[in-house]
């Protein structure tokens, strides 16, 4: 009696423990994933909702959420701001619009020039030149800042700048450039008297901190120039590296600055506890030139969680030519995989350009276990050669294009502080095009029968990476 009165009272305390827990998976987790849990959480007592509570539960975001001190839930806005253009040429373009307004607030603002910088060999001398003629502000923020020749040229630049007066502020992230790879760039710096910050230092190795990176690159000067895209400060995005990465950045001027502006501000503010303003210089209308729309578009997992992931959606679902992709790390979840293959299935020429090979190894085979569904579904694919292609490009109908840090992963669609830039103008669409055929002309395309031939271990490993794939 005494034995099975305590095998009672274990099962109580079990039920007592996996039924509010199965009560949270079913508010917050889809049904694809839900019964599992909650199979794992009754069938395995207390050792299974231990598990979930470790594993299940996105501490990402509600920690993002309390550490910057956002709104509790991130809702589309159905009326946020007027349509600025003059009759977009098509229906198709006008419902584009219409689904990007509501996913972000942040209105969309002509009169803007953008110029695409191809390889840090073009971008650096660009950037550095802007910096020598700051005359009042400078703003910089980065995923990672190597202390090499580059990076020296950089902190030269800013140096002098400090000494003739213009107030320099430089944000890392913690991650990115490594607790003590970077240390002596924000020690020379500060030496002189420039403010730095580190975005979540890690003085605690706790492991939810590591999701919580600022993977943006943004700089901006006197509010008159700025730039965007996905390069870092380091020597492997010039020729003068022995394993180069090929990327592209962008130089920003116009109205658009000032939403810039406003990420860095706000990065600033939760790195350092520390409000600031920057300039930004008023672009009346009738001095605009041709007229680029273009907004700014930060993502992370606070209350624009996901922003990025559903301004992608929206491009596929209303897509009615061509879609032209290129990312370095392709890892897109069952969703954006769906879209993909719906957009394809419709006769829009889907595209995508990878990587033949990434700087993780496991990166490289969990994209490849996406192969086979996308090709079967007519999605394109096509294999970079090495160097590492490192740019991240979304081109739709030859119109509507984004780029930024945001790569087509779920680190970045969900983990990661992005910030990306979506415009609207055909003649720069038509440079990204150009740039991303000539990245086509020297890639492979994939072969449907190819990947149906692999090997069962080749195809084992691959389908066991592609689990990792949330966290890679």
């Amino acid at each position: 009696m005494a034995q099975i009165d305590g095998l009672t009272l274990v099962l109580i305390l079990h039920l007592l423990i996996a039924i509010p827990v199965s009560v949270h998976i079913l508010l917050t987790k889809n049904e694809s994933v839900a019964l599992a849990w909650i199979g794992t959480v009754l069938i395995w007592p207390f050792v299974g909702s231990a598990v979930y509570g470790l594993f299940g539960i996105n501490r990402v975001l509600r920690r993002a959420r309390k550490l910057r001190g956002r709104r509790p839930r991130y809702v589309p806005h159905l009326d946020t701001h007027p349509m600025p253009f003059e009759g977009l040429p098509t229906a198709q373009q006008s419902q584009l619009f219409q689904f990007a307004r509501s996913v972000h607030a942040m209105p969309f603002l002509g009169g803007n020039k953008i110029v695409p910088l191809p390889h840090g060999d073009v971008a650096y001398p660009d950037m550095l030149k802007a910096i020598a003629a700051a005359k009042t502000n400078i703003a910089l923020s980065v995923y990672i800042f190597e202390r090499d020749d580059i990076g020296a040229q950089f902190i030269d630049a800013l140096k002098s700048a400090h000494a003739r007066g213009v107030l320099v502020r430089v944000l890392i992230d913690e991650i990115g450039s490594g607790a003590f790879r970077s240390r002596s760039v924000d020690h020379e710096l500060s030496q002189v008297g420039i403010a730095t910050a580190r975005f979540i230092p890690q003085k605690l190795k706790l492991l939810p901190f590591i999701n919580l990176r600022n993977h943006r690159k943004i700089m901006l000067v006197d509010g008159v120039v700025g730039y965007i895209g996905g390069m870092n400060i380091c020597r492997t995005y010039s020729h003068k590296s022995d394993d180069t990465v090929r990327d592209i950045h962008f130089r920003l001027s116009g109205p658009t600055l000032g939403q810039m502006a406003t990420i860095f501000e706000e990065d600033w503010r939760f790195a350092k506890h520390e409000t600031i303003e920057l300039p930004v210089m008023q672009f009346p209308q009738e001095t605009w030139g041709k007229p680029i729309y273009a907004r700014a578009v930060p993502d992370g997992p606070d209350n624009s969680f996901q922003r990025t992931f559903w301004i992608m959606q929206g491009a596929l679902a209303v897509a009615q030519k061509s879609v032209r992709i290129m990312t370095p790390y392709f890892l897109p979840n069952d969703i954006l995989t769906n879209a993909l293959s719906v957009c394809a299935l419709r006769k829009v020429d889907v595209e995508i350009i990878v990587p033949a090979k990434t700087d993780i190894k496991l990166v490289d085979w969990a994209m490849r276990a996406k192969f086979q569904d996308l090709l079967e579904h007519g999605v394109k694919i096509l294999i970079g050669p090495e160097p590492f292609d490192h740019s991240k490009v979304m081109v739709v109908d030859g119109v509507w294009m984004m780029v930024g840090s945001s790569n087509w992963d779920q680190r970045s669609l969900r983990l990661n502080f992005e910030a990306n830039l979506e415009c609207y103008d055909a003649d720069l669409c038509a440079e990204l095009e150009d740039y991303y055929e000539k990245a086509k002309a020297v890639a492979r395309p994939v072969r449907l029968d190819d990947v149906r031939a692999q090997s069962l271990p080749i195809q084992l490993r691959n389908n066991f990476a592609r689990l990792f794939a949330p966290y890679l």
